[in-house]
């Protein structure tokens, strides 16, 4: 028996293999199954604000298309601008069709939240039915299943389902344009190249990885058709096949021409030149030391068993080629090539950006299809025997064959599941950043929601002025509903350009220099840790507003956000007095009883600085009845006297320690885990990074009075595994240290260990 009439199933009129009904109904419900878990992992917090960290590029998506349609202009704009902008601020680093599809998606729906992830949130639902389909035109049904299957359990394609960049819209459109391809290949119908044709255009203006794959398909191609290809892979439509070369050459020529002729007039091409340059900077690095230093980030979003299936599956797949002599089987070698390309020559970006190798998700899905495919006729033939042995009977051979193949294959992806599930809400917790490589991850949750409470305060015509230490996003801006921001490192010694304009900062990353000559001239309006003034009103005392938070009812929490708490901004009578008191201004005392744990540490902070000693001692022990004991004296004389840890969609740690007076500039209380074990069933390594989980304080540590209880709220964004907090203080994160910076020292007192 040859090779092809062993591993191939007989084809139908239509070109597609013909399997069992059982086999083509089990795989519609597989394939039903994982899109239906994709869609609700895609639209999960679909219409929460957009946030920090990579996720904040989906709102720069928003920004370029609002640019786009109140401007009337093509090229993409991700900032605002007071006039019209001129072609030399266009973003020319990536192809402009994705943005060109948010814009048509705001004209359609207008600016929202949810336009900034809509795109992908369609494309990613897309997917595994894009995959289905093609792995049942490439081998069989269960392949089909099998490829749909493996795609939506990985931790990377669950963690960027909803992100509106790059590599969504690249795997959806590349795989739509390979089953246009093969089953071009299968039928040679016209509507099969059209469809594979627009296909390709829709992912050459995705990504630049998409002229990778084109190029090729049209070597292979060219080998196929006029090289010498016939007598190897068999006689073809000769019309057909030069038709879907030309095609697919003239649109990959000309998209590229557009590009270069767009980004030259705009002069941007140089610029475009040297940034992927210096992307691909140390590609020159042996391949194995550049794994093994991204080896974390490889297994947490792949794991070891999908890695190993991958790689069985490219000998399997190569095999496949040159023993069937099928053209169709090159399409999962050539998404590998692609994704190869994209995540070994471009070093530096891939070194930067954890998502960078998405791609490999869509071929991790082609190589579970050609898995099942090669091994659903070993089990075929071994049902046969049986039966014969048992019964005599003479069934069709591939009737329940497929079927064990993908009920096999379905065994390790629950594996995989099981780590896919904690990295999908973990991606979420940490805007897509995972472990940041050690270094402090906010979310920006509540400077989100201060950003859109001054935002409905605001003067259209208003400018926003940001302090550096507001570490401006694309998220940022685009809460500010479509204001001009500009971020200045100094604050105003007077009244700004507008008279509606506002300037803002983050008192817990700004100089005590600077705080201190805003709270002097300006009226300070502070929601928690976030100052806003209006330099053009004349001074007055701090006005002070704080957080209520709340959990999220269950429809919040699928729609809205699942991992941050429902928040209103209101006044705080005691925040008031602590921040008035601690910038040397006139403060009174609240009249109100204290109500919450923050309430009733100020209320004891009012007792010290009044002398009042039974009442703050009285105070005292209401709060440690609310905390769990800690005790532990630290550099500089403070104490740590308690801490309270509560769950929910975001977790926190509360840290409450006496000061003993005011402490060198730039000390602070630093929180730092590290992961000791890895989760149970896991077959990912433990992240070995010790990272960075405390914020500095909100107030500067020259000014923390002795005797005082002061808080410091630290979110948990819990990595997988056994995790370990542990406190102490530093000097080592001065205030106003630049993004990134890391505190020094080691070691500390554990307060917190999570499992």
């Amino acid at each position: 028996m040859s090779p092809r009439s062993r591993f191939l199933l007989p084809r139908g009129f239509d070109g597609l293999p013909v399997a069992s009904a059982r086999e083509a109904r089990i795989a519609r419900v597989v394939t039903f199954v994982a899109t239906a878990w994709f869609a609700l992992a895609a639209a999960w917090e679909m219409f929460g604000p957009p946030l920090a960290g990579h996720y904040a590029s989906s709102a720069s998506m928003g920004i370029i298309a609002e640019n786009m349609l109140r401007w009337g202009i093509a090229g993409p704009v991700w900032e605002y601008t007071l006039t019209k902008p001129s072609p030399d601020m266009y973003y020319c680093h990536h192809p402009w069709g994705i943005f060109w599809v948010t814009a048509a998606f705001m004209k359609i729906f207008g600016r929202h939240d949810f336009v900034c992830r809509l795109p992908a949130v369609l494309l990613s639902v897309a997917t595994p039915p894009l995959l289905a389909a093609l792995g049942r035109a490439l081998f069989r049904p269960a392949a089909g299943a099998a490829a749909a299957a493996a795609f939506v359990v990985l931790p990377i394609t669950l963690a960027f389902a909803n992100f509106n960049a790059l590599e969504v819209p690249l795997i959806a459109w590349t795989l739509l344009a390979l089953w246009g391809w093969v089953r071009l290949e299968q039928t040679w119908r016209r509507r099969y190249l059209a469809v594979s044709l627009f296909g390709l255009l829709m992912a050459l203006h995705a990504d630049w990885p998409a002229f990778v794959l084109a190029g090729e398909v049209l070597f292979f191609g060219l080998v196929r058709g006029y090289l010498g290809g016939r007598r190897f892979f068999g006689p073809l439509d000769e019309r057909r096949h030069a038709e879907a070369w030309i095609a697919w050459s003239t649109a990959s020529v000309l998209s590229g021409v557009f590009y270069l002729a767009v980004f030259h007039r705009s002069g941007k091409l140089v610029e475009l030149l040297s940034i992927y340059g210096s992307r691909s900077a140390g590609s020159g690095t042996p391949l194995g030391a550049v794994l093994e230093s991204r080896r974390y980030w490889i297994e947490l979003s792949f794991t070891p068993i999908a890695i190993l299936l991958g790689k069985i599956a490219a000998v399997v797949s190569l095999a496949r080629l040159f023993a069937l002599r099928r053209a169709v089987e090159v399409v999962p070698l050539a998404y590998l090539g692609m994704a190869v390309f994209q995540y070994v020559v471009f070093k530096q970006g891939a070194d930067v950006h954890v998502f960078w190798p998405q791609a490999f998700g869509a071929y991790f899905g082609l190589a579970m299809g050609a898995l099942v495919a090669t091994l659903a006729p070993a089990l075929e033939r071994l049902v046969e025997r049986i039966r014969r042995a048992r019964a005599g009977a003479t069934q069709s051979p591939w009737e329940h064959g497929g079927t064990l193949a993908l009920a096999f294959a379905l065994v390790p992806m629950l594996f995989i599941l099981r780590d896919g599930v904690p990295a999908l809400r973990y991606a979420r917790e940490t805007g897509g950043r995972f472990n940041e490589k050690g270094l402090l991850i906010d979310s920006d949750g509540d400077k989100t929601v201060f950003l859109r409470w001054l935002g409905a305060r605001l003067s259209p015509r208003a400018t926003v002025e940001m302090h550096e230490g507001m570490k401006a996003t694309w998220a940022q801006v685009w809460a500010l509903g479509g204001r001009v921001v500009k971020v200045n490192r100094t604050p105003p010694a007077g009244p700004l350009a507008g008279a509606d304009d506002v300037y803002v900062m983050d008192s817990r990353f700004a100089p005590e220099e600077h705080l201190a000559a805003v709270a002097r001239r300006f009226h300070v309006v502070a929601v928690g840790p976030f100052w806003a003034v209006r330099p053009s009103e004349p001074f007055a005392p701090i006005e002070a507003y704080s957080f209520a938070e709340s959990e999220p009812s269950p429809l919040a929490w699928m729609l809205v956000s699942g991992t941050e708490p429902a928040r209103a901004v209101v006044p705080d009578p005691y925040l008031a007095w602590e921040m008035r008191t601690h910038w040397d201004q006139p403060a009174e005392a609240p009249s109100a009883p204290p109500r919450s744990l923050e309430d009733r540490r100020i209320a004891h902070n009012i007792a010290v600085a009044r002398g009042d000693s039974a009442a703050a001692a009285a105070m005292a022990a209401e709060i440690a009845r609310e905390l769990s004991p800690v005790g532990a004296a630290l550099e500089g004389g403070a104490e740590i006297v308690g801490k309270r840890f509560e769950e929910g969609a975001r977790p926190l740690l509360t840290l409450l320690f006496r000061a003993a007076g005011p402490m060198p500039a730039g000390a602070t209380l630093a929180v730092r885990s590290r992961v000791v074990a890895r989760p149970f069933l896991s077959t990912t390594m433990a992240d070995p990074t010790t990272r960075e989980v405390g914020l500095p304080l909100a107030i500067p540590a020259g000014r923390l009075r002795a005797g005082f209880l002061y808080a410091d709220p630290v979110p948990i964004r819990k990595r997988p595994g056994t995790e370990v907090f542990q406190a102490l203080f530093t000097g080592g994160r001065g205030r106003g240290a630049p993004r990134g910076a890391r505190a020094e020292g080691a070691g500390g007192i554990e307060v917190l260990r999570l499992e």
